[in-house]
């Protein structure tokens, strides 16, 4: 190639170049249509990540609520449990006290009897020798007479 031939494709690019650059990109509206609708479509997503995020965080909070809670209902369990193995233990303790005073009444009642059957009996002895001795008119003693 000549010198001639290098400077027209020399020429022939430099002219393309700014024909080129003259005209902009292809599709220029068609593309800031489409990078208008991502940025659009970008600001709902941040907008939907805020809601969501702050919505995690208050399910977070009522979380965190509802296990204390939970905790709490637990220890209040566990102090109802002790309290009827405390009561179950009173009740039985009660049967077997119950038990053992309706025993010791039984008991009583028939040292009660027994003593009144002795006392009967004594005094019958008591009042039978007494009566042969004391008969002098034919009247027994055992019926008093009044005068």
């Amino acid at each position: 190639m000549t010198r001639g031939g290098k400077a027209l494709s020399v020429l022939l690019v430099v002219f393309l170049g700014l024909w080129g650059c003259a005209r902009g990109p292809v599709g220029h509206s068609v593309q800031a249509e489409r990078i208008r609708s991502l940025e659009t479509k970008c600001a709902k997503l941040e907008d939907d990540y805020r809601s969501v995020a702050a919505a995690r965080d208050q399910v977070r909070k009522q979380l965190a609520a509802l296990e204390s809670e939970k905790a709490q209902l637990q220890k209040e369990l566990a102090d109802k449990q002790a309290v009827i193995k405390e009561r179950d233990a009173l009740r039985q303790q009660v049967a077997a006290r119950t038990n053992e005073r309706d025993n010791l009444k039984l008991r009583c009642e028939r040292l009660k009897k027994g003593l009144q059957e002795l006392l009967g009996q004594d005094d019958a002895m008591l009042a039978a020798p007494a009566a042969p001795t004391a008969t002098t008119n034919g009247a027994s003693s055992t019926s008093p007479t009044k005068s």
